[in-house]
């Protein structure tokens, strides 16, 4: 893959994710206090380091319970993408960013770290490729939108999306999910839990992966492709005795298989290919060419992919992928009387090996291989109230350091001609302290204040060589020809990031059964780095500032009609500064990243649901968002300035019901649907018309039946009902002579059984 956005989503819409967000079907210990039956139950959260009703913390939240997860059979992080507004999951390469707001990552580099965190149990996965096996045994998630500095060990500017595993129990328990679909893809996950002694527990989990039909048809191979394969295995063992304890968990898996091939599509007319004086064809330019489109050809071959069917494909090599990871965290607990004292240490090492064909074509022009490892060791040491006082507070340090490997190798035609060869390493060493205090100024007004001070250093050593050949493990020049870009350097930042928030909780009894108004203005801080992928010349090699944010959002959240309906609501701007995107340049075969942009957002979200009935949930989430580049940059010769923000359609949508009645002998039935829509957005910083996506409905459905205890259920899903068709990543490149694009999954339909002991 070569490009100027590493972008994508996959819009799967699943119902029960979508229920778990609108409707909450909480497990018993998430509940704040049990609700009675037939009434929205509140979900319990620690998105501010102490347990805490959803519906009492005063910022966006929303929630994604495990079970949810499970009995949908959500294999992916990006399938969060279609239940909360104004997020979409940038999907490329095997690289997931989230993009949050209008705030989030289009780089081609692994190098570069996310503006919006991905936590695992609390731990910083520091790059984009490393959430590819952790989506197993998951007790919820939960997504925070804006800076979060002055409550999480790593900074982000444009949020963070949090994920929980689920713990060793105290009594024994076991159980897993099985799902098997029209591609012949199994899925399995299952876990026991349960102690070992008075004062140990342990639980072990793991999940497997095993498409047996790819979803394509590469018609140059003669053979189905986009094999997904992968499995992972998490142990954990808790030991309690009195206010102290000890949680270790120690986690592994491996991702093979094969990646989404590209459609390759043409940009040039056929004759002047053949003249050899390219001329951009009319379709591409009003960006209407189409794999089917005879009179737009590719400039390599003078080929075009031949139909209009996204899942057939004329790569003559397959994408594949070797990753693995594996890793430890240990958690130490103490309680005082009234805080707790928590010392979080991992360590993880992540190894991502990744071949594609980069051109979509028969013919061997640009291939690319992926190499890039990361060893990642945070810890973190906090104090944090217990919550019962009028003053709550966090206090917390914070240090990272990684050693990360960049080996990539851009090839043309096989190594016959000159590629670009990326072998640097960088390493980031991170430390922070951070204050975060909630006062309760009466029984109804409470203030926020927050403050974090960041210091951060990134080192960068070596750089891009031009060479020739395949040889090695892994792959590389046999030749280097010439040293284009090269440096040992490092840079240094440092920043002081606030939150300053109030929340008025007022005596409305007659109107709504819970209510709170809320208002919040933030600074976020995204450390500086290296512009250091394929760079062709020296002066591509840049040094990023770091990005900068100030947030402003103002809400509220209800309960009303006897806690039968909930309606939430928030407003939001954005000031970005700062901020890295990337930009077509003559010194880069690939575009580059700068650190020039200004951007401006504003927008608006809806969150409502309705338990008429205790059998009937509804729901639905609207989101507003208007997110435009305000600097006065270009790119190819084009203004950027009022250009919209990659992947952030200005309407998200999403609509669900759930009915489940019992019908006798200890059985419910199961009917579930949902429909996401997405206006138009585009997948290029430079808005062109080949890079802008048409908005699309996405609906998916469920049917079953199963224990009214919820013990095991037995149902039917469809995944993309009217079998949509959608891109989930572009990549214009008319230097090269195409258009990479990669589509969403289309209709998948199966069974899946989910039962526990």
């Amino acid at each position: 893959m070569v490009g100027t956005t590493v972008a994508g989503r996959w819009g799967l819409s699943l119902a029960a994710l979508a229920s778990s967000m609108l409707v909450a079907p909480a497990h018993a210990e998430e509940a704040e206090d049990q609700a009675p039956s037939g009434t929205i139950q509140e979900i319990t959260v620690t998105a501010q380091k102490r347990r805490q009703s959803v519906q009492d913390v005063g910022i966006t939240l929303s929630v994604v319970s495990g079970d949810s997860l499970a009995q949908a059979g959500a294999s992916s992080v990006t399938d969060l993408t279609s239940l909360v507004p104004n997020i979409q999951a940038n999907y490329g390469a095997g690289q997931v960013a989230f993009n949050v707001r209008g705030i989030g990552t289009n780089e081609f580099s692994a190098n570069l770290d996310s503006p919006v965190a991905i936590n695992v149990d609390e731990g910083y996965l520091a790059k984009t490729f490393m959430s590819g096996l952790l989506l197993f045994d998951i007790d919820r998630v939960e997504v925070l939108k804006g800076p979060q500095g002055t409550l999480f060990g790593r900074n982000a500017t444009g949020g963070a999306v949090n994920f929980f595993t689920r713990r060793p129990t105290s009594e024994l328990a076991a159980g897993g999910t099985v799902s098997f679909d029209n591609y012949r893809t199994l899925r399995a996950e299952g876990y026991v839990s349960g102690p070992l002694s008075s004062t140990i527990s342990a639980r072990l989990s793991g999940m497997v992966t095993d498409q047996g039909r790819g979803t394509y048809r590469n018609l140059t191979l003669g053979r189905r492709e986009g094999f997904e394969k992968k499995w992972a295995l998490r142990g954990q063992l808790l030991w309690e005795s009195g206010p102290d304890s000890v949680l270790v968990t120690v986690f592994g898996g491996q991702q093979n298989g094969e990646l989404q091939p590209y459609e390759g599509v043409g940009v040039f007319t056929p004759a002047s290919v053949a003249a050899g004086a390219p001329v951009f064809c009319g379709a591409y330019l009003a960006g209407r060419a189409t794999g089917g489109n005879s009179g737009c050809v590719r400039g390599t071959d003078g080929l075009f992919p031949g139909d209009n069917d996204p899942f057939t494909s004329n790569n003559n090599q397959p994408h594949t992928v070797r990753n693995r990871s594996i890793g430890a965290t240990v958690r130490y607990e103490h309680e005082f009387d009234g805080a707790t004292l928590t010392s979080l240490t991992s360590y993880q090492t992540f190894t991502r090996r990744q071949h594609e064909d980069s051109d979509g074509s028969p013919v061997n022009t640009i291939d690319v291989d992926y190499y890039n490892r990361i060893r990642q060791f945070n810890t973190e040491l906090r104090l944090t109230s217990n919550g019962q006082g009028r003053w709550n507070y966090v206090l917390g340090l914070y240090f990272e350091r990684d050693a990360y490997r960049n080996g990539d190798y851009l090839q043309i035609a096989r190594g016959a001609a000159p590629g670009f060869y990326s072998p640097f390493t960088q390493t980031s060493d991170a430390i922070a302290a951070f204050f975060h205090n909630d006062v309760q100024l009466t029984d109804y007004l409470s203030l926020t204040a927050g403050v974090r001070y960041s210091w951060e250093k990134v080192g960068l050593k070596g750089g891009t060589f031009a060479g020739t050949g395949l040889g090695g493990n892994p792959l590389a020049p046999t030749t280097i020809v010439a040293t284009l870009a090269q440096a040992d350097t490092s840079r240094t930042d440092d920043d002081a990031n606030f939150k300053l928030g109030i929340e008025w909780k007022p005596d409305v009894s007659g109107m709504f059964d819970k209510f709170m108004l809320y208002a919040n203005v933030s600074t976020g801080f995204r450390s500086g780095s290296y512009n250091a992928e394929f760079t062709a010349t020296q002066s591509a090699l840049t040094s990023l500032a770091p990005e900068k944010i100030t947030a402003y959002e103002a809400g509220f959240k209800s309960l009303l009609a006897n806690r039968t309906m909930q309606l939430n609501a928030a407003v939001f701007h954005y000031d970005f500064r700062d901020g890295f995107i990337n930009v077509d340049s003559a010194t880069s075969p690939i575009p580059v990243t700068i650190n020039a942009a200004a951007i401006n957002t504003w927008g608006a979200e809806l969150d409502w649901q309705w338990r008429p009935i205790n059998d009937l949930s509804v729901g639905m989430v609207l989101g507003w968002l208007d997110s435009r580049i305000d600097s006065d940059i270009t790119s190819g010769g084009a203004s950027l300035k009022g250009a919209r923000t990659v992947q952030s359609p200005r309407w998200t949508f999403t609509a669900q019901g759930s009915y489940m009645p019992a019908i006798g002998n200890g059985l419910k039935l199961i009917l579930a649907a949902d429909g996401n829509w997405r206006s138009s957005q585009f997948f290029e910083t430079v808005n062109s018309p080949s890079s802008l996506e048409p908005g699309f409905w996405l609906v998916n459905a469920r049917a079953g039946i199963g224990a009214e205890d919820d013990r095991w259920s037995l149902t039917a899903f469809a995944r993309n009902l009217t079998d949509t068709h959608y891109r989930t990543y572009v990549n214009d490149l008319p230097g090269f002579g195409w258009v990479l694009n990669i589509y969403g999954q289309p209709r998948t339909y199966g069974l899946a059984a989910n039962f526990k002991f």
